[in-house]
């Protein structure tokens, strides 16, 4: 976890939710499903106001040869059960790979939803995303620039950090979710005057009243090319929603405009 997720927002659409601008090659249109090794948008704490590409799997810059580190665990080598109610040290801060850039090299990382797959002979793949048609999301993310020493390239890649499910995602049961940021707050996370405190304060579950999921068909976790018809449901969601009508699109900036 978490292994896939969604993006199928249009570019528009993520610069006028994000209050950025998308500097990409001509073209370049997200991929449906996003899956290890894919280049897909994130936003770095260093260019906050811009769109850019990066490698889904992260290879850390000390890195003898190119690794693909997926997730990154809030609380490091400890909770090992994932113990929801877990309240000791989020200690992802004493993993090499994730010391340095959880004090700089801080993203968003863009979505729609994300794709969690029970375990089994027969995986059966879900579909979680936020109600209210809040979308696109930004997952707290991290990432890290590695120079391959074969070519002399520079190589740009994130990790997503996750951290124990919500009530809703164990009930499938899962045990683990990204951190998903608070919708219409993600620009906090990439602030350079954070404390570390302020940093772990972050890396909460996403409340589980504000979410939902149904099941989708195991094609999605085959290779791609994906058309969207790959996210339909194959079964009823988790949870009955009485608010069908998608809400107006919010500027990534609203809330600022509050008084």
């Amino acid at each position: 976890m978490s292994h896939r997720y969604i993006l199928v927002s249009k570019l528009d659409t993520i610069e006028s939710r994000f209050g950025v601008r998308a500097t990409l090659p001509d073209g370049w249109d997200p991929s449906v499903v996003v899956a290890p090794g894919d280049q897909t948008l994130i936003i770095t704490r260093q260019n906050p106001g811009d769109l850019i590409l990066s490698e889904f799997g992260m290879t850390p810059s000390w890195a003898k040869s190119k690794m693909q580190l997926i997730n990154a665990r809030a609380e490091g080598d400890k909770n090992p059960g994932n113990d929801p109610s877990f309240s000791g040290s989020r200690a992802i801060f004493l993993k090499p790979a994730f010391q340095k850039p959880l004090f700089s090299q801080r993203c968003i990382v863009v979505a729609d939803a994300y794709i969690e797959c029970s375990s089994g002979i027969l995986p059966k793949p879900y579909l979680f995303y936020l109600r209210e048609h809040r979308h696109p999301i930004g997952f707290a993310g991290l990432f890290d620039t590695w120079l391959n020493p074969v070519n002399g390239e520079m190589h740009h890649s994130f990790t997503i950090i996750t951290v124990p499910a919500n009530s809703l995602v164990r009930s499938l049961p899962f045990s683990r979710m990204p951190a998903i940021l608070p919708f219409g707050r993600e620009s906090r996370w990439l602030k350079p005057t954070l404390s570390l405190a302020e940093i772990l304060g972050m890396l909460e579950k996403y409340p589980s009243k504000q979410m939902n999921a149904y099941p989708v068909s195991g094609k999605i976790l085959q290779s791609g090319p994906y058309s969207r018809e790959i996210l339909s449901p194959t079964g009823p969601k988790l949870l009955s929603e009485t608010r069908p009508a998608p809400l107006p699109q919010r500027s990534y900036y609203e809330h600022k405009k509050r008084t």
